[in-house]
């Protein structure tokens, strides 16, 4: 599914329904510029529905103003819409292709955070485990008044460092992956104009 075809049924499920999940959702810095989209056509549409109202048609049936100043101020914002949403419409355009290019299944920049988050706890996880395995290895040097050094010399030491190093690598090239996501992601969003 497209990102803009999830995107827009989110939001249209957010303001029908008013769930707190689906709010959440349609709230995030990914789906909320296709809400915020749409609302800037509808304000589009709405003013230039009201510019025939600022006219009157001559007898060469042409529109002529009631006020010129009024019907060119309506006019320069109808163009200033039209300009966000031309360019906004080239950036929905990049992240849809960006999303569908990095295989996102559920697209949500919230969500790819929060896995970053649960990757560094697990980092912090095995790093608790080491130091744990480790703690009584510690008090015997203390005990026999070694220091740092003779600490890390031990063989049992350099074996569960490299253990939890191995264990460690590929999550954080997970996460630096995730990095490079939502960095990507974040860029395109950063051009999106309100």
């Amino acid at each position: 599914m497209k990102l803009s075809t999830y995107a827009r049924d989110i939001t249209n499920r957010a303001r029908a329904n008013c769930y707190a999940t689906d709010a959440t959702r349609a709230s995030d810095p990914l789906i909320r510029p296709f809400g915020e989209f749409d609302e800037l056509q509808a304000t589009l549409k709405s003013l230039q529905g009201t510019t025939m109202a600022l006219c009157w048609v001559n007898s060469e049936g042409k529109a002529v103003p009631f006020n010129s100043s009024e019907f060119n101020a309506v006019q320069k914002e109808i163009a200033d819409l039209q300009g966000k949403i031309n360019h906004n419409t080239k950036i929905l355009d990049a992240l849809d292709a960006k999303v569908a290019e990095l295989g996102l299944t559920e697209p949500s920049i919230g969500k790819l955070k929060a896995q970053k988050e649960k990757l560094r706890e697990q980092i912090n996880q095995i790093r608790a485990e080491e130091k744990d395995s480790l703690a009584n290895k510690w008090q015997a040097v203390v005990t026999l008044g070694g220091n740092r050094g003779m600490y890390d010399a031990l063989p049992e030491v350099q074996e569960a460092r490299a253990k939890a190093a191995a264990q460690i690598e590929p999550i954080e090239a997970e996460i630096l992956a995730l990095n490079g996501q939502i960095r990507s992601l974040e860029a395109i969003l950063s051009k999106f104009k309100r």
